[in-house]
């Protein structure tokens, strides 16, 4: 393994940058998670992911940021199909059980008005 010769500026300047950035992108966050969006958790982790990298390249340097980014595509792609699958197929469920609830609730009322 090659050493980096540390650049305490740069290191510095682009620990600042990354710890502003992410402090802007958590009120993103809660923004939309106020907003209830749906699906979103995945998202903020890629578009985080993403900027953390973008803030590494001034010290690392953009080809082994970019090699990085390909990890995390690669490891990150699974997980975001799971995720959004799994949120999916719970929303059909909690439509198949209110509906079921609903009718129920409407058979007993049909039932109880003879």
């Amino acid at each position: 393994m090659q050493l980096i010769d540390v650049n305490q500026t740069v290191f510095s300047l682009s620990l600042v940058g990354a710890l502003i950035l992410g402090s802007f992108f958590a009120a993103l966050v809660r923004w939309t998670s106020k907003k209830k969006w749906i699906g979103q958790t995945a998202w903020a982790v890629v578009i985080g992911v993403s900027f953390t990298l973008l803030t590494m390249i001034p010290f690392f340097g953009l080809e082994n940021v970019a090699r990085m980014f390909c990890y995390f595509a690669a490891s990150g792609t699974p997980m975001i199909i799971e995720y959004l699958m799994r949120v999916q197929q719970e929303i059909r469920e909690d439509n198949e059980k209110a509906k079921s609830l609903a009718s129920e609730l409407f058979n007993d009322r049909q039932a109880g008005s003879r």
